[in-house]
């Protein structure tokens, strides 16, 4: 899929391509691509081009830029992590820094363009065993010391990032009543989340931490047919770390949606104690902490005060404000006289279930 921010004009040569000149140091056996298509470029030097006919019998590569601590985190995945797995997963070529240093290429195998779809359920149970697969796997793969935190501490943080920022501009003048009113709504609902912060940390203690890939959304999932039924292909790991794996299960606008009864038999397998319930409840807490995250992302769009800057943030935690409301109602967090004026004290439920 095309997320084209900026725009490129390719040289005549498309051997003087920078994709190409960084495919070239890997010494493939084909350098020079019948084609290349921009996929993704931003003004922040990443980038993303589809090379056709360079793979193996002439397949597509996937030439992917990024900045190296993005590019060292997925190289770890995709070296260290998906080899081990027996699902189907992508080719990977290689890596490649640039002389300069701060950017690297990622070489990959192209994952076609049959898109993932959470309404079709053979799909969604594909995702379900495909996670509950990863989750398993890379409990023994030693990976925690090499990847960001996403546990708890790493959503907390953010969080309170999010509420101090969206308070911060209440007092705006440009804003409108009913635009500030928003902005003390959200941090009155991230007030709830913190409340109950204590709930989640006892649930997560019988959740043992595993490699999360952090973004497992639609435009990160593609379908493979194959004589044995369809196959689940996942890519874009930069937001992958180490944690609590709740927001891979979510279950909010653009996510998978795993199917939970697909992820319960294989994650069981490792945990019999674990039940459907238990399951429910994790995607429960990913959702709260998938629209934590994204209202953190949107934040960093109010880099500036006047309202044509603050009017695409504004626009986007009108919709998580909605999200986040109906994660609240999912994990019993409001009430009919209204979650708008719960307390900050900390709540204290009964412990959960070890799974």
């Amino acid at each position: 899929m095309r997320n084209c921010t900026a725009e490129e004009v390719l040289p005549a040569n498309l051997a003087e391509h920078r994709a190409v000149k960084a495919w070239s140091r890997l010494e493939p056996h084909r350098i020079e691509p019948d084609t290349i298509e921009v996929l993704r470029l931003t003004t922040r030097k990443s980038a993303v081009y589809r090379m056709t006919g360079v793979g193996p019998n002439g397949t597509a590569v996937i030439a992917k830029r990024c900045g190296t601590t993005t590019a060292s985190v997925e190289r770890i995945i995709y070296e260290t992590v998906l080899s081990r797995l027996s699902l189907p997963t992508l080719g990977w070529y290689g890596f490649v820094p640039e002389p300069e240093g701060g950017f690297g290429w990622l070489f990959l195998e192209d994952a076609g363009t049959d898109e993932y779809s959470p309404d079709n359920a053979e799909h969604r149970a594909l995702a379900g065993r495909w996670l509950g697969t990863v989750h398993r796997v890379a409990r023994v793969a030693g990976l925690q010391a090499q990847l960001p935190d996403r546990g708890l501490s790493h959503y907390l943080q953010r969080l309170r990032s999010s509420r101090a920022a969206l308070l911060e501009r209440v007092g705006n003048p440009v804003l409108s009543a009913a635009e500030a009113a928003l902005l003390q709504t959200v941090a009155a609902q991230l007030d709830l989340v913190e409340s109950h912060w204590e709930e989640v940390e006892r649930f997560s203690e019988g959740v043992p931490p595993t490699l999360v890939h952090g973004d497992f959304v639609i435009r990160n999932l593609r379908i493979r047919p194959g004589a044995n039924g369809p196959a689940l292909l996942v890519y874009d790991w930069e937001m992958a770390g180490w944690g609590f794996p709740a927001t891979d299960l979510a279950q909010v606008d653009r996510c998978a949606r795993a199917d939970l009864d697909a992820y319960y038999l294989v994650a069981r397998q490792d945990f019999p104690q674990l039940d459907v319930s238990d399951v429910q409840r994790l995607a429960n807490y990913g959702n709260l902490l998938r629209v934590v995250d994204a209202i953190y992302w949107a934040t960093l769009f109010m880099v500036r005060d006047a309202y044509r800057s603050l009017l695409k943030p504004l626009q986007m935690i009108g919709k998580y404000e909605a999200q986040l409301a109906a994660s609240l109602h999912a994990v019993n967090w409001s009430s009919a006289a209204g979650w708008e004026h719960a307390p900050r004290a900390r709540s204290s439920p009964s412990p959960a279930k070890t799974i």
